[in-house]
């Protein structure tokens, strides 16, 4: 009892260890997977900005080498650079203005008049990256009409809407995209409502989490900006908790599966199967005596499968080919496997038979026959050495049946009737299917039924007499019962009184060892007669 308990408490310990590290691996690999998808997403987002920035990129490019080629030689703004300034940004949809500072200092503006002096605009960040220098508004509340970002290169200005630039990149709601200059610790332009708060350096393009938020900071094309592209932190956290969940699932599925397939491929029809296919069942024969002559006149053959050293009870495996369609293919394992035995080790006992039992699928199958006369030729055994068992069970449909029966009578085989009486048939069963033989149950002949003088089974004894039938009494146990069947013409018994199923080998020694006779019925009957 102790020991079952700690087993049972081991077999539990080993299944809350197993869920455990399920979920524990569940949850690191959702860690892992929420981490791509976002960089994956964030990765997206930045190549499509990228993309969005060509376009501005390029007017902000042409106006500014377009300026760099206008004669800035004068004194004075003069018409025909006004004019030219005005040509220049008149169509572009990015650039708002543009302006050349001349040799002394004054700036003429595609407006058509000198813009404020950008120097002297404290509400503007500076920053410079190569040859360019920027300006942009030092706060993060954008509008078309005031908001630009200025961008100067050798004494030309182009100013660019910085609303038109942000609304221009489609950036994704969910997202946001913060615009970092050179050494800036607050962003330039953010979509977001609340600008990203840089507190440590960023490792460029990798996934990195703050305290609420999920980001990856991109170097820009020409190293002027840094776009950080972030995400809430509940966002991962969310699709961590999600992902967790699927793989769960998942994992519990995949259990579930490897479990049914571990069931299929250990369940007692697979490995019934598997057996059949390499010949693994073995046939035992259960002698059957002649009581007046002690002779052994013939056996019953009975299917034996140990599955890997565990005796399979025969009802069981039986049970499952008969469910799984294997019966048939165990009921010509069996025929094939008695043709052989008997052609190597019984070839010379004259008039001794071999009953083979059948099912319903055998009796219905019109092929069978053919079958077994087939085995018989391969292995020179007589036709008259193999007997067929049939339980009322396999009998429902009695004429396709008693047809399929007169076939194999006509061929030469004897037909016997296995546990008659215990069964759903009535005695019409007897007059319309043709049977030699027919075996008595040993629950008629149970020691506390076989003295009465009533007894059910003298009857059908006395019946199958009279319809010329040899009658041969099942499970014969004691030397008691002898007596009583001889009496009423029993003369021939199987049961371990006499022995036990035998392998082939100890079949055949067996028979070559029986006396040439035993003492009348009316004599005391000892087993030991037998031996």
């Amino acid at each position: 009892m102790v020991a079952a308990y700690k087993a049972l408490l081991g077999r539990h310990a080993v299944t809350v260890c197993l869920i455990a590290a399920t979920g524990w691996a569940a949850w690191f690999c959702a860690g892992g997977l929420a981490d791509q998808f976002v960089a994956r997403k964030l990765n997206n987002v930045y190549a499509d900005l990228r993309a969005a920035q060509v376009e501005p990129n390029a007017q902000i490019d042409k106006v500014l080498e377009t300026l760099g080629d206008l004669d800035r030689s004068g004194q004075e703004c003069s018409v025909e650079q006004y004019s030219q300034l005005a040509d220049l940004v008149k169509n572009l949809r990015f650039v708002d203005q543009a302006a050349i500072q001349l040799p002394n200092g004054k700036i003429c503006s595609s407006y058509g008049q000198a813009p404020p002096s950008i120097l002297a605009d404290s509400d503007k960040r500076k920053f410079s990256v190569g040859k360019r220098t920027y300006w942009v508004d030092a706060g993060h509340t954008v509008s078309a009409d005031s908001d630009f970002i200025i961008v100067s290169e050798q004494s030309t200005y182009v100013w660019a809407n910085k609303k038109l630039l942000l609304d221009n990149l489609k950036f994704p709601k969910d997202l946001q995209l913060d615009l970092i200059g050179p050494g800036g610790a607050v962003p330039i332009a953010s979509t977001g409502h609340k600008p990203l708060t840089v507190q440590k350096p960023f490792h460029l393009e990798e996934l990195v989490t703050s305290a609420d938020k999920v980001l990856i900071a991109f170097a820009g094309n020409r190293n002027e900006l840094i776009s950080v592209i972030s995400l809430p932190l509940s966002y991962l956290t969310s699709l961590k908790f999600k992902l967790f969940i699927g793989l769960v699932c998942v994992f519990a599925a995949l259990f579930l599966l490897a479990w049914c397939v571990k069931r299929h491929y250990t369940s007692t029809a697979v490995r019934l199967r598997n057996a059949l296919k390499a010949n693994r069942l073995d046939v035992h024969y259960q002698p059957i005596v002649n009581l007046t002559t002690g002779y052994l006149v013939g056996a019953e053959s009975l299917s034996r499968w140990n599955d890997n050293g565990t005796q399979v009870p025969a009802d069981v495996f039986i049970a499952v080919a008969e469910k799984s369609d294997l019966i048939r293919v165990l009921t010509r394992s069996v025929i094939r496997q008695v043709a052989e035995d008997y052609s190597t080790y019984l070839w010379a006992c004259k008039d001794f038979y071999i009953t083979v039992n059948l099912c319903a699928q055998d009796i219905q199958d019109p092929s069978f026959p053919d079958y077994v006369a087939s085995v018989l030729a391969t292995y020179n055994m007589p036709v008259s050495a193999m007997a067929f068992e049939i339980t009322e069970r396999t009998l429902i449909d009695q004429k396709p049946a008693a047809l399929q029966l007169r076939r194999l009578r006509a061929c030469g085989h004897r037909i016997a009737v296995d546990d008659f009486g215990i069964g759903y048939s009535n005695l019409s069963l007897l007059d319309s299917v043709p049977f030699d033989i027919l075996k008595l149950d040993r629950s008629f002949i149970a020691d506390d039924k076989i003295a009465a003088k009533d007894a059910l089974w003298r009857h059908i004894a006395q019946l199958a007499r009279s319809l010329r039938l040899k009658v041969v009494a099942e499970g014969v146990e004691t030397q008691e019962q002898l007596p009583h069947l001889v009496s009423e013409g029993v003369l021939l018994a199987q049961g371990w009184l006499f022995s036990k199923a035998l392998p082939i080998q100890a079949l055949a020694r067996r028979y070559f060892q029986c006396p040439e006779n035993i003492p009348p019925y009316d004599s005391k009957i000892s087993i030991n007669d037998f031996y």
